[in-house]
């Protein structure tokens, strides 16, 4: 199996320049790039389209979330990038979903259910009085029985999401390697755990984005891989 199609760079830089150029040290190791809200914010979809040179599968992480009519035509106006796979947040209901459903072309609308850098207590003081697995499974029900194409999760919730879900694309961040840092993170797992576990990809940053050498790094995640599988 080729893992490296499995793993998903975050590339979570402002400026174009400097995530070109890293781009360019690891685009044949890697299976895609994702890029979230702080190089979007800076760099807009001209960024996007300057990143599509690459021919690399982009996972566009601005995780939409409003009310139906706003998050539709927001994302009329990202249609025309074409990203391989788009977040929205679950909890923005059924109806949401929905209206994105009919615009999408062949993009695959990705759910996201809860953040990995919360946690049980996160959820108590938001007043939701359920358990992570449990808040997550309903989340991804409702994306499920949406037309959503897949769900964001922590590795902590793959193996009950596989095996209720089979076929959805379950997509793993809060990834660290066995001696990594879990910075901001508090649901994470090593990659060969959560490929073992059932996710489809990975999406790794500050292991490879911050590593003195990102190539040996993604060695180390693959051979991760290897080893658990």
């Amino acid at each position: 199996m080729n893992f490296k199609k499995k793993i998903f760079c975050a590339l979570d830089f402002s400026e174009l320049d400097q995530t070109i150029q890293f781009i360019k040290k690891i685009k044949d190791h890697i299976g895609g790039i994702k890029i979230g809200l702080e190089f979007f914010c800076k760099n807009g979809p001209a960024g996007v389209e300057k990143l599509k040179e690459f021919e690399l599968p982009i996972f566009l992480d601005l995780k939409l979330h409003d009310i139906p009519n706003t998050v539709a035509k927001a994302f009329k106006n990202l249609i025309h990038l074409s990203p391989d796979y788009l977040t929205v947040h679950l909890n923005g209901g059924k109806r949401m979903i929905q209206e994105l459903i009919q615009y999408k072309k062949e993009t695959k609308l990705i759910g996201v259910s809860m953040l990995t850098s919360l946690d049980q207590n996160d959820l108590k003081e938001s007043g939701i009085m359920c358990d992570e697995i449990s808040y997550i499974e309903k989340l991804t029900r409702i994306g499920v029985s949406s037309g959503i194409d897949g769900v964001v999760s922590s590795p902590k919730e793959v193996k009950l999401l596989r095996k209720n879900f089979e076929k959805l694309i379950l997509v793993t961040p809060g990834i660290r390697l066995p001696n990594d840092d879990k910075n901001d993170q508090k649901r994470t797992e090593t990659p060969g755990t959560a490929i073992k576990n059932g996710s489809s990809l990975l999406i790794i940053g500050r292991t490879i984005t911050e590593s003195n050498n990102p190539i040996s790094s993604i060695e180390k995640i693959i051979q991760n891989i290897k080893d658990e599988i």
